[in-house]
């Protein structure tokens, strides 16, 4: 952590700065995942002095080590949950919070179709007046993150979002948890490298396995709400021709099931 810029600084001291010099007036929304990144966001942030309110999107199918961690360490996080209504298409639904009720109305979520990441993650704070937002992005994670400016803004949601950990590598996080004596999700320590959604489309066929050996019940939901959507809507017969309605390219559920594990 001795690297210094121009000025000086350490990493620890421009990111300070960072977040001092684009204070607003009302405060900061702070972005909190409970993960390595955050953790430290959140430290920094207390450091600067700067006025925030942290805010967890709970999407229901985050590993419950993580929800646990967030809610035994940090306590003043305030939990944000996702509420969808499709009142045109459903007459009758009053609408659901759970991804797997989500799935019925939205579709299954694809890399291409990624619908949880809005409806889970982005809509449930579309209405906190905080429209300056700290988050724990890095632009070592990818490319596309990476060819991002460390200031954005969003024309359609009127926000700012300021990235002040954006040039830190991993190394350096974890060498600032060790220094500072920060507390991390124990998942860490079983080889999880990172946190998130259980279930998530951008997770590799391996990735999908490993995490279906560690929280089995979620992906028997997951399986169950996908066997109802390929019966209801993907694979339908017509009663008066016999014709079926292909909504994809295989005719078993297995099938079906298998190529949304691999991506496919």
């Amino acid at each position: 952590m001795k690297q210094l810029n121009l000025l000086n600084e350490t990493r620890e001291e421009e990111t300070i700065r960072f977040i001092q010099e684009h204070e607003p007036p009302e405060g900061y929304f702070l972005g909190f995942s409970g993960g390595k990144d955050s953790v430290v966001m959140y430290d920094l942030a207390k450091k600067s002095g700067a006025k925030f309110q942290a805010y967890y999107a709970d999407t229901g199918i985050d590993p419950p080590e993580l929800v646990k961690f967030i809610k035994e360490n940090y306590p003043d996080v305030i939990f944000l949950k996702p509420h969808l209504t499709r009142k045109r298409k459903f007459p009758n639904w009053k609408g659901t919070r759970s991804f797997f009720g989500m799935i019925q109305a939205c579709g299954y979520p694809t890399r291409i179709n990624r619908w949880c990441c809005n409806v889970l993650k982005k809509d449930p704070s579309k209405n906190i007046p905080l429209k300056h937002r700290l988050m724990g992005i890095r632009a070592e994670e990818s490319a596309a993150r990476a060819n991002r400016p460390r200031i954005d803004y969003f024309k359609n949601y009127k926000q700012w979002l300021y990235k002040p950990i954006f040039f830190w590598l991993e190394w350096e996080i974890w060498e600032y948890i060790e220094n500072n004596n920060l507390l991390y999700c124990s998942l860490y320590d079983e080889g999880f490298d990172r946190l998130g959604c259980v279930v998530c489309p951008f997770h590799s066929y391996k990735l999908h396995q490993k995490h279906k050996e560690h929280w089995p019940k979620y992906f028997v939901a997951f399986e169950k709400a996908m066997k109802k959507l390929f019966d209801n809507y993907l694979y339908v017969k017509d009663p008066r021709s016999g014709a079926i309605n292909y909504s994809i390219r295989v005719h078993t559920f297995e099938d079906f099931l298998e190529n949304w594990y691999k991506g496919i």
